[in-house]
């Protein structure tokens, strides 16, 4: 099955999913609640995105910068806006982002491909330690200020998250001072993993193969080497990641009230990096599971309803996911990148097959 058509049965199965979702809660409900969206308010979660697209591909310009290269200007930008489109559109994009930014960015600037592979890897990595770092500040304040559901259970998940931070500080830090003790630890794991799981599936047990889980080893080293290299390049783009997150996140907050409903900021800062870290639907962005899921969560740890927060969601994926398509097909179509000649990536099929 070629790209283009997997992309369009990945689209119309996505549509149906959220058809479906919204028939379950109650259309005339949900369609109740757009009806009185007060679009000046909605409006400015879409110069919000426009501003965490900005920070971010400051953040990427400048860990390419930090490999010797530089980049920037408009091209560079319209660049960087085709890679977000070919994420949101292509299946499997969003677990390929940074392959799907490298060619862009390199194709429409003197920096070469490892470069911008390098880079983008990088950002991609401070980007979700970045969402899961806020994940866990916004639960905690949820926490401690008893603005949502309190428990035993929601603690757990805090301790959970901060478990999961610091052992992916961890690993980090093994892979730069220990590489020996975190490779021998690696195989010994999917050595175990192969041995259960890899009976139940050759693709597993393929995966787990030492050569593999070594090559895999050696690409996260050559990341956290990158990480290491340039601190202040890192510490810039650290920042710009998080401030990124927080104009990504605002829109949803913005959706509630323009339909004069209200949820804490927090709760949204929790709710949607979670979100997206656990969205593993195969669907262009994620389209269908994330609506449900996030408007799941919100609509339990609010004093909203689920119409209601599937309205507010439904909202925010207009700035949170079609404009972006929106803007950067926009920048593709400038530069002419189609979504055919992407690079393939794992899990894709040749398109000649």
């Amino acid at each position: 099955m070629s790209r283009r058509l997997r992309l369009v049965v990945g689209f119309a199965l996505a549509l149906l999913a959220v058809g479906g979702f919204l028939l379950a809660v109650g259309p005339e409900a949900v369609f109740s609640e757009l009806a009185t969206a007060d679009l000046a308010v909605l409006a400015v979660g879409f110069l919000s995105v426009l501003v965490a697209l900005a920070c971010w591909s400051e953040a990427v310009r400048r860990l390419v910068g930090s490999t010797g290269h530089s980049v920037g200007g408009v091209r560079y930008r319209s660049a960087y806006l085709s890679g977000e489109f070919l994420k949101q559109v292509i299946p499997m994009g969003q677990s390929g982002g940074p392959v799907l930014m490298s060619y862009t960015v390199s194709a429409e600037t003197d920096a070469p491909h490892d470069s911008t592979l390098a880079a983008s890897m990088v950002f991609a990595f401070l980007n979700v330690l970045a969402s899961l770092v806020l994940a866990v500040v916004g639960l905690a304040v949820l926490i401690l200020t008893r603005r949502g559901p309190s428990g035993a259970l929601l603690q757990s998940v805090l301790v959970t998250m901060v478990v999961i931070s610091v052992g992916i500080i961890g690993l980090t830090l093994l892979a730069v001072y220990r590489r020996s003790v975190l490779e021998r630890a690696a195989l010994a794991a999917s050595g175990g993993l192969r041995r259960t799981v890899g009976r139940l599936s050759e693709r597993a047990a393929a995966a787990l193969a030492p050569d593999r889980v070594r090559e895999t080893l050696d690409r996260y080293t050559a990341v956290v080497g990158q990480l290491t290299g340039d601190r202040r390049g890192i510490a810039a783009a650290v920042g710009l990641s998080i401030t990124g997150w927080i104009f990504f996140l605002l829109p949803l907050y913005t959706s509630f009230l323009a339909i004069d409903s209200h949820v804490p900021f927090t709760l949204v800062v929790f709710a949607i990096p979670v979100v997206t870290l656990l969205n593993v639907v195969p669907l262009p962005g994620g389209l269908g599971g994330f609506e449900v899921a996030l408007a799941a969560l919100v609509a339990a740890m609010a004093t909203v309803d689920l119409p209601t927060a599937t309205a507010a969601v439904f909202l925010f994926r207009l700035s949170n996911y079609w404009f972006i398509v929106l803007v950067g097909g926009i920048a593709a179509a400038s530069l002419s990148f189609g979504v055919s000649e992407a690079p393939l990536l794992p899990g894709e099929e040749d398109e000649t097959v």
